[in-house]
């Protein structure tokens, strides 16, 4: 009889071993050099069902090593904003300048929360190229993001865009008077057991290098790494394991109560951020002009490719190789984790393609 979609990711945890086919294949792709390392969870509304990390050098990757999740760093940013939401501090759809005074004059002044989370604000970014070569610090992206002139008018156009979380940043500031490094902390790492940061470097855990992405020796990585701790980019800067998506995406699908509210969000409030937002607004993506799907920080795959999984998924990566996937209609949630700049693509979509296999969804 074929597996439902009300029974999902029940089945994987009644049968883990359904599971084999999806670890054994990550694992021979690692061997084989498509990636250089590799972890892997995938769970339900309980949490993990299994996990393992794979590597091809002689240093294994630990249960607790961090990663570099790079624009997964969005979710989790936009997911503690959204907690300000909530608590009636700062209105979706009203202007930031309300409380950025330096917005209050000229075309910025119609920008709201919602543009900066759904990509569709104008917003300069800065072009990677810029930042590998010039490094500018937290403070200059800061003020790139308010002074540089809009792309578009806000609403009228999707762009995706890093640097506008920097103005989101800001806003916590100004509204908490705590930086938005330690806002995250109090707010969602620590409640939900998490150790993501933006600064591993005395953590006391390994960190897994990132190759690919011009810093390939020890020295050079050193240094990247201590730029990066210091501009704390909010869009894209935090470290993080395989636990910690783990837990965030567990969390997402189905709220635990923490000090008496439900975290990391009301699930109303969830359920708002996975709806399709732009309602196919023009954009380009992979090069491509094409009308776009997004939520309020999660991008929506299955409305714009021919993916597995339900219309309500929601999903984010990084270009490290990092991805969440959140599937609410069968309780699942896929955590893949790599070290490879603009890395193959392709191990992270089998590893989400097998799972369903697994629950023979597809």
């Amino acid at each position: 009889m074929p597996t439902t979609v009300a029974e999902g990711a029940a089945k994987l945890r009644a049968r883990p071993w359904l599971l084999d086919s999806v670890f054994s294949r990550l694992r021979k792709q690692v061997a084989a050099g498509v990636v250089p390392a590799a972890a892997l969870a995938i769970g339900d509304v309980e949490g993990e069902i299994r996990s393992e990390t794979f590597t091809a050098g002689r240093r294994a990757i630990r249960r607790d090593s961090y990663f570099f999740l790079a624009s997964l760093t969005k979710p989790m940013f936009a997911t503690a904003f959204m907690q300000l939401v909530e608590d009636g501090r700062v209105e979706l759809h009203a202007p930031i300048a309300r409380h950025l005074a330096e917005l209050r004059e000229g075309p910025k002044a119609e920008i709201t929360p919602w543009h900066l989370l759904t990509h569709t604000s104008g917003v300069a970014d800065v072009e990677p190229e810029i930042i590998r070569r010039t490094r500018p610090s937290a403070a200059q992206m800061t003020a790139a993001a308010l002074n540089a002139p809009l792309q578009f008018r806000p609403g009228t156009r999707w762009e995706y865009c890093s640097a506008s979380f920097y103005l989101l940043g800001l806003v916590i500031a100004r509204v908490t008077g705590l930086t938005y490094q330690r806002y995250l902390h109090e707010r969602v790492f620590a409640p939900l057991g998490m150790n993501a940061t933006f600064d591993p470097r005395r953590a006391g855990r390994p960190i897994v290098p990132v190759h690919g992405a011009g810093v390939d020796n020890r020295l050079a990585r050193f240094f990247v790494l201590r730029y990066m701790a210091g501009a704390a980019v909010p869009g894209g800067g935090l470290f993080g394991t395989i636990d910690d998506l783990m837990r965030f995406g567990a969390a997402t699908l189905a709220p635990t109560i923490v000090h008496g509210r439900p975290m990391p969000l009301a699930p109303a409030t969830i359920e708002q951020m996975a709806t399709d937002q732009t309602r196919g607004l023009p954009g380009v993506i992979q090069g491509e002009e094409r009308p776009i799907h997004f939520g309020v920080g999660w991008g929506k795959p299955t409305l714009m490719y021919d993916l597995p999984g339900s219309p309500r998924v929601i999903s984010h990566g990084g270009a490290s190789g990092t991805r969440l996937w959140i599937d609410p209609d069968v309780g699942l949630v896929v955590a893949y984790l790599t070290n490879h700049w603009s890395a193959d693509r392709g191990p992270e979509n089998e590893a989400v393609m097998g799972t369903y296999r697994s629950m023979k969804l597809i």
